[in-house]
C-alpha cells in the first residue's frame, strides 16, 4: 500500500522506446533512427531516450535537439559484464554508465559526430516550418534514410546532408512562393470588389443629386435656378464619367494582375505535382522506387482485370553483389547497380518497367505477358548482362542475377505476388544462381 497515493512511474521498456515509426520515411524517422543508435551505443540513458521519443511525438523540436546534442557530445560506452552478474542501472539524469569509458574516438568518427550534429540541428530548426503530412515531401527522405542506415562514411554523411538541405530548402521556397502568390491573388480580388463597391456608391450619389435637381425644376424655376441646375448637372455628370473611366482602367489593370497571379499559382502547383512524380524514382539508378512500383502495379492490375490479359512480376537479386562492394568499394557497387538498370532498360520493351526495391533487389513488371514469355525475356537480359560485363577503373567483373517469376492471380495484392516471386527467386539462388524459376 502507498498511503500517500503517489504511484511510482513504471520503468521504461527498451523495446517500446524509439520504436519504428509506422509508415515513416521522413525527417522525423531519420532523427528517430539516430536517437535509437545513440541509445544502443550508451550515449543516452533510457530515460533520455524516452524524453526524445515523447518530444518527437509532440513535435517538440527544441527538446529533441537538446537531448540528441547531449548524446552526440558523449563518448560511446563499452558495456562490461558485472562481476556478480547483476545489472547496473544509472541514476535518472546521470547520463550513461561510465564504468568502461572508451578511448578518444578516431578522427573519422569525430567528423561523423560533427556531421550528424549539423544534420540534427538543421532538421530540428526546419521541421516547425514544414508540412509534415505532405506525402511527396516525406517520401523524398526515404532514399536519404536508406543512405544513413548503410555503413556510414564521411562521404555518405556529406551526401545525406546535401540531400536534406536541398529537400528542405526547395520545400520551404515552394511553400513560400505558393503562399505569396495566393495572398497576392486574394489582395487583388479584394481590390476589385472594393472598386466595384465604389462605383456603386458614386452612381448612388449621382442619382441623389439628379433627384434634387428634379425637385428644383418641378416648380416655377427662374433663369438663375435653371442655370445653376444645368451647371451642377454638367459638373456631376463629368465627375461620374471620370470616376467610371478611372474604375474601368483600374479594373482592367487588376484583371491583368489577377490573370498573372493565377498563372503563377498554376505554375507552382504544377511544380509541386512534378516533385510528387519525382519521388517515384530511385535517385541512384533512376528506376522506379517502391512507391512507383505500387502505382504501376495498381494500373496494370486494373488493365489486366478489364481486358482479361496476363500480368507477370519478376523478382531479381544480383548474385554475389557483396563481392563487388568488398573488392572494388561502394562507389563501384553504385556504378554496378546503374549498369544493371541501364542494361535492363535497353533489353526490355518500353512497357516493361523495372523498379529497385532494395540494395541489389529489383522487380520487373511484364504487362500482358505470361510467365513463360517473361522468363524468355529475363534470360535474354541475363545473356546480355554477362556479355557486356561490368568495367570499373580498369577492372572487369561478370554480373549475374537470379530471378523468380510469378503470374498475377485475381484479387492478389502486390505484397502477395512479391512474396511468391521472392520464394521462387531464392529457389533459383539455392539451385546454383544465374537462373529463373517460375512460382507455383
Amino acid at each position: 500500500m502507498n498511503p500517500g497515493g503517489n504511484k511510482r512511474k513504471p520503468p521504461l521498456d527498451p523495446a517500446s522506446v524509439l520504436g519504428p515509426t509506422v509508415g515513416g520515411h521522413g525527417p522525423v524517422a531519420i532523427v528517430r533512427d539516430l536517437a535509437r543508435e545513440l541509445l544502443q551505443q550508451g550515449r543516452i540513458t533510457l530515460d533520455e531516450a524516452g524524453r526524445i521519443d515523447g518530444a518527437l511525438r509532440d513535435h517538440d523540436w527544441p527538446t529533441v535537439r537538446t537531448y540528441v546534442d547531449l548524446g552526440l557530445a558523449r563518448r560511446p560506452v563499452a558495456k562490461a559484464a558485472p562481476d556478480n552478474g547483476a545489472a547496473t542501472t544509472p541514476a535518472p539524469g546521470a547520463g550513461p554508465t561510465a564504468s568502461a569509458p572508451s578511448r578518444e574516438p578516431p578522427a573519422e568518427d569525430q567528423v561523423l559526430i560533427a556531421g550528424l550534429l549539423r544534420m540534427v540541428m538543421r532538421l530540428c530548426d526546419a521541421l516547425p516550418k514544414l508540412v509534415l503530412n505532405d506525402r511527396s515531401f516525406v517520401e523524398r527522405f526515404a532514399p536519404i534514410r536508406a543512405l544513413l542506415t548503410a555503413r556510414l562514411t564521411p562521404e555518405r554523411l556529406g551526401e545525406a546532408e546535401a540531400r536534406i538541405a536541398a529537400v528542405i530548402d526547395q520545400q520551404i521556397e515552394m511553400q513560400r512562393d505558393l503562399e505569396d502568390a495566393r495572398s497576392s491573388l486574394k489582395d487583388m480580388l479584394t481590390m476589385v470588389v472594393d472598386r466595384l463597391g465604389s462605383i456603386g456608391n458614386t452612381t448612388a450619389r449621382f442619382q441623389q443629386r439628379i433627384s434634387g435637381y428634379q425637385e428644383e425644376l418641378g416648380g416655377q424655376p427662374d433663369v438663375l435656378v435653371v442655370a445653376r441646375v444645368v451647371g451642377g448637372l454638367l459638373a456631376d455628370t463629368k465627375l461620374v464619367s471620370e470616376e467610371i473611366e478611372k474604375s474601368q482602367q483600374d479594373l482592367a489593370d487588376a484583371r491583368r494582375k489577377v490573370e498573372s497571379y493565377e498563372l503563377r499559382v498554376r505554375s507552382l502547383e504544377h511544380e509541386l505535382a512534378q516533385t510528387a512524380r519525382m519521388v517515384q524514382n530511385d535517385p541512384l539508378t533512376h528506376a522506379l522506387n517502391r512507391r512507383g512500383l505500387e502505382e504501376v502495379f495498381r494500373i496494370e492490375v486494373s488493365r489486366s482485370s478489364r481486358y482479361r490479359v496476363p500480368l507477370t512480376v519478376v523478382m531479381i537479386d544480383l548474385d554475389d553483389f557483396k563481392s563487388i562492394n568488398d573488392s572494388l568499394g561502394h562507389a563501384a557497387g553504385d556504378r554496378a547497380l546503374v549498369h544493371f538498370v541501364t542494361t535492363a532498360q535497353a533489353c526490355l520493351r518500353s512497357t516493361e518497367l523495372i523498379a529497385r526495391t532494395g540494395g541489389e533487389e529489383f522487380v520487373v513488371v511484364f504487362p500482358a505477358t505470361g510467365a513463360a514469355d517473361c522468363v524468355d525475356a529475363i534470360r535474354r537480359l541475363q545473356r546480355e548482362l554477362e556479355r557486356s560485363g561490368f568495367q570499373y577503373e580498369g577492372q572487369s567483373r561478370v554480373m549475374t542475377f537470379s530471378g523468380g517469376a510469378a503470374a498475377w492471380r485475381e484479387g492478389e495484392s502486390l505484397a502477395q505476388i512479391l512474396r511468391r516471386a521472392d520464394t521462387a527467386m531464392y529457389e533459383a539462388k539455392n539451385g546454383g544462381k544465374d537462373r529463373v524459376v517460375i512460382a507455383g
